[in-house]
């Protein structure tokens, strides 16, 4: 409920009600910041479905292909760092994957996703 503000206080030139965009009426009082429109719930479910399948194609893509070029390479014998250099080659491929899944996985996933949705025929 809005305050009442006394005649004496109120200017007016301002009108107490403001018609808003969307066709709704609003008064001085009301707040300006509307809460934010919920979407639908399979609207939300099909997103975030999206949003897994991208990481996980992403990560199982990049991460594999990352761990094969690694198998790929000799250990230097002068200048390997032993298990603290795997440690940290590791932690590099995560963070590599992630990057790389983050620019570049959608042009695989969303193709998949599109096939996954499209109506199955008989």
């Amino acid at each position: 409920m809005s305050p009442k503000v006394p005649p004496a206080l109120r200017k007016e030139s301002e009108p107490d009600v403001y018609q808003r965009s969307d066709g709704s009426t609003a008064t001085r009082f009301d707040a300006a910041v509307e809460p934010p429109k919920e979407e639908p719930l399979s609207d939300a479910n099909d997103k975030q479905f999206r949003e897994l399948l991208h990481q996980f194609i992403g990560q199982t893509l990049f991460g594999q292909m990352l761990k094969s070029m690694r198998s790929t390479q000799e250990k230097n014998p002068f200048f390997h760092g032993g298990q603290s250099e795997e440690i940290y080659q590791s932690l590099l491929d995560m963070e590599l994957t992630d990057q790389m899944t983050k620019s570049s996985s959608r042009t695989i996933s969303e193709p998949m996703y599109k096939l996954m949705k499209a109506p199955k025929v008989k």
